[in-house]
């Protein structure tokens, strides 16, 4: 093992050390929830944190492949705080009754195993350059390791966007109408403005956003820059600089609510009238985030607009393990799963997912499937699936690193030293470069 790839595990242990105090306040570390007999003989082990991966082998895969499907054993870690912790130590120990021959894997991890021994080519279980031809090429890049060997197959695009509540856009942007209402998101600046305008306009008990960090994943997930270059020097895109400066904008003018993202508070500004209760008029989001994480209040109630900058968030990509008991049914989840234009069609039939493949997304459109996005959509005037067409051509994901999710997490603590005053905005990127330093001793400061 390269003593890269040991300091990789060592930081995303680091990562997963983080987030363990906040959780323990409010519950232990969930057992894994097992479907499926690990002790047989055939046995064929799929992992994931959740039951999206379950809920399309359950109906697609198992419609297709019923006998193979009988002998999927699913893991789900009961979430993503705890999945790659237990991962490592399965994949550490082939011997295990339960060691993935399957598994997913997020964006936001994913180049950790692609850069790793631990998974296979898909070339090397049978999957073609003709089986990925549809697939937008910003996944293919994620999916592959540093020296262009494809390891993980995406289901899903994740084009950026900012999701807006129609009934909070009409009383206070004045507007309804999905182009007028992009008007007020169009760039930084205005989107600043517009904040400003929605706090004066509700007394402050609606805000633009429920914190800051809303602006966060699309400008980290548009940079023209990795945080190091061809030579392992650190370097931060101007984006960084431009996201610390924007937040600090918006944290000292008391316009946001300063919620962190998935906490409770950020939840409950999902829900609020913006009149009697404090209220979010919008959050960052894409296809899943539309369809999976806004509350019933935004059924039939959600404008989308585009991010001032072209981004992506999440998807899960999924990867046969370099010690898989069955390479040929393998290969066959990640055909029918990532690369069969029907079964994808399937895919999004079953839960509106924007999927990986044009073809599909092109027989979507035709036969008018997926217009509402699961009923989010406020009218006819936006196609849930129209809307995001231009948008995942345009991604670029080639500055995504096997370092980046434990970087974001440093990121995000010099961020919020610099927005509370705790120091000025030269002291938190110079610590911001020192901590990726001693996070990762190959990466050099210039």
């Amino acid at each position: 093992m390269s003593k890269k790839w040991l300091s990789l595990l060592m930081a995303g242990a680091m990562v997963a050390s983080m987030a363990v105090p906040v959780m323990a306040e409010e519950e232990t570390e969930p057992d894994n929830t097992i479907t499926g007999d690990s002790s047989a003989d055939d046995a064929f082990v799929v992992w994931g944190w959740n039951d999206d991966i379950k809920n399309i082998l359950d109906t697609v895969f198992a419609e297709a492949y019923p006998e193979e499907y009988s002998r999927i054993v699913f893991v789900n870690t009961g979430g993503s705080d705890y999945y790659q912790t237990k991962l490592d130590a399965v994949l550490d120990d082939p011997s295990n009754e339960l060691y993935p021959d399957l598994m997913g894997l997020e964006v936001d991890y994913v180049q950790k195993y692609t850069n790793s021994d631990w998974l296979l080519s898909v070339t090397d279980i049978g999957i073609t350059e003709d089986d990925m031809a549809n697939m937008y090429q910003y996944n293919i890049d994620l999916g592959s390791d540093y020296d262009g060997n494809v390891k993980a197959l995406f289901w899903q695009a994740t084009p950026g966007c900012y999701a807006v509540r129609a009934d909070l856009a009409e009383k206070y942007l004045g507007t309804t109408d999905p182009d007028e209402v992009a008007a007020y998101f169009t760039d930084l600046d205005t989107i600043i403005a517009t904040a400003e305008m929605v706090n004066e306009a509700s007394g402050g008990t609606c805000k633009l956003f429920s914190g800051y960090d809303e602006i966060k994943r699309s400008l980290m997930n548009s940079r023209e820059a990795g945080f190091y270059d061809e030579n392992d020097v650190i370097t931060l895109d101007e984006n960084v600089t431009t996201y610390f400066e924007t937040a600090k904008t918006l944290y000292d003018s008391d316009l946001t609510y300063n919620t962190s993202q998935w906490s409770a508070d950020w939840y409950a500004n999902m829900d609020g009238d913006g009149e009697e209760s404090n209220a979010a008029l919008a959050y960052f989001g894409c296809p899943w985030f539309v369809y999976w994480s806004l509350s019933d209040t935004w059924q039939g109630n959600t404008i989308l607009v585009a991010a001032q900058e072209q981004c992506f968030w999440g998807g899960t990509g999924l990867a046969a393990t370099a010690q898989c008991a069955d390479t040929d049914l393998a290969a066959k989840i990640m055909q029918c799963l990532a690369c069969d234009t029907d079964s994808m069609v399937a895919i999004n039939a079953q839960n509106a997912d924007f999927v990986n493949n044009t073809a599909a997304i092109e027989a979507i459109v035709e036969s008018g499937a997926s217009a509402d996005g699961n009923g989010y959509m406020y009218n006819a005037d936006q196609n849930f699936i129209e809307f995001f067409l231009d948008k995942a051509d345009a991604i670029d994901a080639s500055t995504v690193t096997a370092e980046d999710q434990t970087i974001l997490s440093l990121l995000d603590t010099e961020c919020q030293a610099y927005v509370t005053g705790e120091k000025d905005l030269d002291t938190a990127l110079a610590d911001l470069t020192s901590a990726i330093h001693d996070t990762y001793s190959y990466l050099s400061v210039e």
